[in-house]
């Protein structure tokens, strides 16, 4: 299993060349799957449409503010802000390739990987096909799920390098601390970006952001089945039986290098 999850991660890393080529912004939001990427961008795409007196974002996902790397830009008057779940290519990590491009400011949007799985298991289970026991065990090859326990290693691992050593050029953010301080964590975010945001307008952003109001705003062409907002009261940890929980806490003890002060015990 070792060699398999090297082989694979190695396989991905020097072939995802996404980030080397989509560099030109004002801010580059990587986020983990399910790790509140939806609430965040809504957040700030309703504070920044305030202050620049534009529309607000017609979806939840707010992609007509904060695109995809690929997207045309949505409006001249707005910082040119992108978002993805992506790992990065491992040239990122290397000193000279750095000195010799521009890279845009990188927030890393990362949660609980036991809470990312159960959003993940629960918003695509119609597609998926398993019970979450099978799902937990994840696809070290990539390609059966678009999230698994495996995807977010790699995610933490390549992440948490280059945070430690660029810190300048990345800043990291935790779903949870955003639950608790929102209006904190924003203010982080805006002055790493350098966005002129007002408080006033954070608190907008967040106000006009509750799970109620974004259920409202469902993409219709979201895939059949699919939950963007999820319901369900049932805390994440409840998902996990005894056995589970071992498993869990053995994959990570044996390969999660970055933690993000999580515990997985």
């Amino acid at each position: 299993m070792t060699l398999a999850f090297k082989y694979h991660s190695l396989r991905r890393d020097i072939s995802n060349f996404s980030l080397i080529k989509h560099r030109e912004f004002d801010g580059f939001l990587i986020s983990m799957h399910q790790g509140g990427t939806h609430w965040l961008k809504h957040m700030l795409a309703m504070a920044l449409t305030k202050k620049y007196d534009l529309p607000p974002p017609e979806y939840i996902h707010a992609n007509d503010v904060i695109g995809g790397p690929k997207d045309p830009r949505s409006n001249d008057f707005l910082p040119h802000l992108v978002s993805a779940h992506s790992i990065p290519h491992f040239l990122l990590g290397n000193g000279m390739f750095r000195h010799a491009i521009k890279l845009p400011p990188y927030l890393i949007l990362v949660r609980d990987i036991r809470a990312s799985l159960v959003s993940n298991y629960e918003k695509w289970k119609e597609h998926y096909q398993c019970d979450f026991k099978e799902y937990l065990r994840g696809d070290i090859s990539g390609h059966r799920f678009n999230n698994d326990i495996w995807w977010c290693i790699r995610f933490y691992n390549s992440w948490g390098k280059l945070i430690e050593r660029y810190p300048a050029n990345t800043l990291l953010l935790r779903y949870e601390d955003i639950r608790s301080s929102p209006l904190s964590e924003l203010q982080k975010l805006n002055q790493y970006w350098k966005l002129g945001l007002s408080d006033e307008q954070l608190l907008y952003g967040i106000s006009e952001s509750s799970k109620e109001k974004m259920s409202k705003k469902k993409d219709p062409e979201t895939p059949f089945g699919v939950t963007v907002v999820r319901e369900d009261k049932k805390h994440y940890m409840e998902w996990y039986s005894d056995e589970e929980k071992r498993f869990l806490q053995k994959i990570c003890d044996e390969y999660l290098k970055y933690d993000f002060a999580y515990t997985y015990k």
